[in-house]
């Protein structure tokens, strides 16, 4: 079968009509032409892959993009500043939840760490306690036994009258050497006990150790992060939407925090005199109607003080729900 191409380095006719040795033209335009096909779709992986990680560093900061104050600040009225600040601090709190629960998780399991390895040295001074004892009883055995040999030695003379009596302290002798052989073999096995406590210790200083490299390793993951989203964030700034921003809105203002009693939301809106506590449900039927009625002039603000009493996810959660369901800055 013929191929629709012409080879490359097959025989062409050269000057003179013979067989030329260097390739033709057509031949190095289609290996340029290759060439520059797999470069692109090199290039186009990439692009698609880069995509993909720039739209999830935009997933976890976009509501910190939302709060960038407009390049016209001169122009900004003292509410759409307000409102900036307020929403850019309720993001900061949330990350510094997040980042507490992260800690103290860390922590706790060091603090487990420390109690294993305080009651295994426990473990072992006891079994080092009781070492030292049985052998203060073998030192006393064999001073018996050495005891138990000068009497015999000096009994020996009488052997013919004392005959009894030299089986009576043999048999004495004997027993005194099993137990000195069960007193040994106790000392051997609280020997071997005390070096697997000893490699137990070890093993856990270990762990502890690799815990702090790691707890230090996610604290240098954490800055170079922090040094990618910077990078990002320039290379791309031309990507990212307009900022988000309150200034010629129609702002509607909700209050979260966790009470004693349960959750806790207060609602305010233009011409309201106050914050009034009402339900999630009511505040997403007020929410709804302003959406219908404003459009995408409509801006709600989240409120979550320091001392609100939630959790990174909870917060994180009640925030993102309202914004996508209803702020301007969400919508299509």
């Amino acid at each position: 079968m013929d191929s629709a191409f012409p080879s490359i380095g097959g025989s062409h006719a050269g000057i003179g009509g013979e067989n030329s040795f260097w390739p033709s033209f057509t031949d190095i335009m289609m290996v340029i032409t290759m060439i520059f096909l797999m470069a692109t779709s090199l290039l186009v992986v990439r692009n698609w892959q880069l995509v993909a990680e720039l739209q999830e560093s935009i997933a976890a900061e976009q509501i910190a993009f939302q709060m960038i104050e407009s390049t016209s600040q001169e122009n900004a009225t003292l509410e759409e500043r307000l409102a900036n600040a307020e929403q850019s601090n309720s993001i900061l709190r949330l990350r510094l939840l997040k980042k507490e629960e992260e800690l103290d998780l860390a922590q706790t399991a060091i603090r487990e760490q420390e109690t294993r390895i305080a009651s295994m040295e426990l473990q072992n001074s006891e079994l080092i306690f009781s070492l030292k004892q049985t052998q203060t009883q073998l030192a006393t055995a064999n001073l018996d036994i050495e005891n138990a040999a000068t009497q015999t030695e000096e009994l020996s003379r009488q052997l013919a009258l004392l005959n009894q009596q030299l089986a009576q302290q043999q048999l004495e002798s004997d027993q005194t050497t099993a137990l000195l052989d069960t007193a040994r073999k106790q000392i051997e096995g609280l020997s071997e006990s005390s070096k697997r406590q000893q490699q137990s210790i070890a093993q856990l200083t270990q762990e502890k150790a690799l815990l702090n490299q790691q707890i230090e390793s996610y604290n240098q993951q954490l800055l170079t992060l922090k040094g990618d989203y910077e990078t990002v964030k320039s290379k791309y700034q031309e990507l990212i939407k307009p900022a988000r921003t309150a200034r010629g809105k129609y702002i509607a203002e909700v209050y979260y925090v966790k009470g004693e009693s349960g959750n806790v939301i207060r609602y305010r809106q233009p011409g309201d005199t106050g914050f009034s506590r009402l339900s999630l449900a009511e505040v997403e039927a007020r929410l709804d109607k302003l959406k219908r009625e404003q459009g995408k002039n409509l801006y709600v603000k989240i409120i979550i003080p320091d001392n609100s009493g939630l959790t990174y996810n909870e917060a994180w959660d009640f925030m993102r729900s309202l914004l996508v369901k209803y702020d301007y800055y969400y919508q299509e």
